[in-house]
């Protein structure tokens, strides 16, 4: 009976399509860019998807870079275009300052307990008047809250599971807003769990502080290297 439930639930809310919802989120943040002339993507994966942002804002094969950390997915991205292995928590990117129009950081921050390095790397290396598109899961989604009312484990960081850190759509905003470099150009979300189809899919994008990931795009205004607003906390800045 349970397990009837579960997958009649999961028919209701299309679970299946969670990560194309999460991907044309990022397509739909990418559509307020006019055009761009290259685009580094961090966390490419097999780099399927990073091509389809670039062609959503008119950058030529040529002209896209990655950055991946498993070595699998290394390989494959780079039968469609350079792709770099990188630390994100110890390493910096491999790439000059300004040397890109357009930065994806899609589902990444969340497997990182040093977010710090990689948001300054992503501030250094996009040019001025380029643009920075970062995408979470989000700690405050329903589902989230419902479980944690009953004592249960949030969704996005359950503790047999990748995610080593927990963000709210909010908070995280004011976090990124910080930086006094960046504009945040727009906010938009994915999945509105516990809600059936359509509005799981139509409805997080009025409620991204109650979907279950959230996705900002940034453009840069200017370039300001003694103080970035990013730094990590020391010990004077905790309290």
């Amino acid at each position: 009976m349970v397990a009837s439930l579960k997958r009649l639930y999961r028919f209701l809310v299309r679970s299946q399509e969670e990560g194309l919802r999460t991907h044309e989120a990022v397509l739909s943040l990418l559509g307020h860019i006019d055009q761009a002339g290259s685009l580094l993507d961090v966390g490419c994966g097999d780099g399927s998807r990073t091509l389809l942002y670039a062609q959503k804002v008119g950058v030529v094969a040529d002209h896209v870079l990655g950055i991946e950390q498993d070595v699998q997915y290394v390989e494959q991205a780079q039968e469609r275009f350079p792709v770099a292995r990188v630390d994100l928590e110890r390493e910096p990117f491999p790439f000059a300052d300004h040397a890109v129009d357009v930065i994806v950081c899609n589902q990444v921050l969340e497997h990182l307990k040093n977010i710090f390095l990689p948001l300054r790397e992503m501030a250094r290396v996009v040019t001025v008047g380029g643009h920075l598109l970062i995408g979470i899961p989000n700690l405050a989604a329903i589902q989230n809250r419902l479980l944690l009312l009953v004592g249960r484990q949030p969704m996005c960081n359950v503790i047999v599971g990748p995610h080593v850190r927990c963000f709210t759509t909010n908070d995280f905003a004011e976090f990124l807003q910080r930086n006094k470099d960046f504009e945040l150009v727009a906010v938009t979300g994915a999945t509105l769990y516990p809600f059936p189809y359509p509005m799981v899919k139509y409805g997080a994008a009025y409620f991204p502080a109650l979907s279950s990931y959230a996705f900002y795009l940034l453009k840069k205004v200017r370039h300001s290297p003694v103080h970035r607003g990013w730094e990590e906390p020391t010990a004077d800045t905790l309290f």
